[in-house]
């Protein structure tokens, strides 16, 4: 039977209407879109406007399941404002209005997808970023958030950290879709080009190694008070999270790192211990005898 798709808490629908020529995109929101139309950079032309639900890419989902909000450590579930659905065509992505960033980006990952990605070339960072139009202006982060960050010291600026990595992609499209700001948080960037990096690059040497499909949900935890770039801009996190499910096997571990210069990889939590954090239970259609395993199956050592 086929998985039931009802709206996730908070959600509402929102349209988008293609355009060609990006350098008009904000000055048409501005100017001449009533508040919630939305227009569509040229890299999310032909994908499914934002939504109440991910029915249009349930397959980036364990058994067709998105995840279920429910109330964490940190905050409640209404704690978001409005959340919507956005589908890529090799991940999807929940966005919270409140925020103006994402709670997480899901994606199911194969061998034989990041081989075929593995001559896809990466844009250049400083050109590749763009704000997904799909949203309303007023809930989404922009390109000048990020403005004045590479002037402070390395320690303490903020990257644009995806969600899903570029690299998992395996073409020039959904690698340059990697680049919306809705799956991007504003990572510490020691954090982001050191540590994460390496729970990254782990994480695929996992998948090339298991024996079939793995699903990895990637997220962001947020304080209940967050701070924001540039006042008004996206919250950042107090923590990103790599949940790791190995469909073959059954097993899940997850990793838990603090945003910061200083954090060091430790020994990953187990499924449960991320639902208990974030009150979003990931893998609502998993089976009974989902093996929680934090212990070296990624490839980490506590440090």
């Amino acid at each position: 039977m086929g998985a039931a798709f009802a709206p996730l808490p908070g959600l509402s629908a929102a349209f988008d209407t293609p355009h060609t020529v990006r350098d008009l995109e904000r000055a048409v929101d501005r100017a001449f879109k009533p508040a919630g139309a939305t227009a569509a950079s040229p890299r999310t032309v032909g994908l499914p406007p934002s939504s109440a639900n991910f029915q249009a890419c349930a397959g980036h989902f364990y058994r067709g399941a998105a995840p279920v909000i429910e109330s964490g450590e940190a905050r409640p579930a209404n704690a978001y404002g409005t959340l919507r659905a956005l589908c890529y065509d090799r991940f999807a992505v929940l966005h919270s209005a409140t925020l103006k960033g994402p709670l997480f980006s899901a994606e199911r990952l194969s061998a034989a997808e990041l081989r075929a990605g593995a001559e896809v070339k990466r844009p250049d960072g400083r050109k590749a970023f763009f704000s997904d139009a799909r949203l309303p202006l007023r809930e989404r982060a922009q390109l000048e958030d990020y403005a004045g960050e590479s002037r402070l010291p390395k320690e303490e600026r903020h990257d644009r950290g995806h969600l899903t990595p570029a690299r998992d992609m395996s073409s020039d499209r959904s690698m340059a879709q990697s680049f919306s700001l809705a799956n991007v948080v504003p990572q510490n960037s020691v954090n982001n080009q050191q540590v994460w990096s390496k729970i990254e690059k782990d994480t695929r040497a996992y998948v090339m190694r298991a024996r079939g499909t793995v699903t990895i949900i990637t997220g962001a935890q947020y304080g209940s008070a967050p701070e924001r770039l540039n006042t008004a801009g996206p919250a950042i996190p107090v923590a990103l999270y790599k949940l790791v499910h190995d469909e073959t096997t059954g097993r899940a571990w997850a990793h838990w790192l603090p945003n910061t210069a200083s954090a060091r990889i430790g020994k990953p939590i187990s499924y449960e211990e991320l639902v208990r954090r974030t009150g979003i239970r990931f893998l609502p259609q998993s089976p009974a005898s989902l093996m929680s395993d934090a212990s070296v199956e990624s490839g980490h050592r506590a440090q």
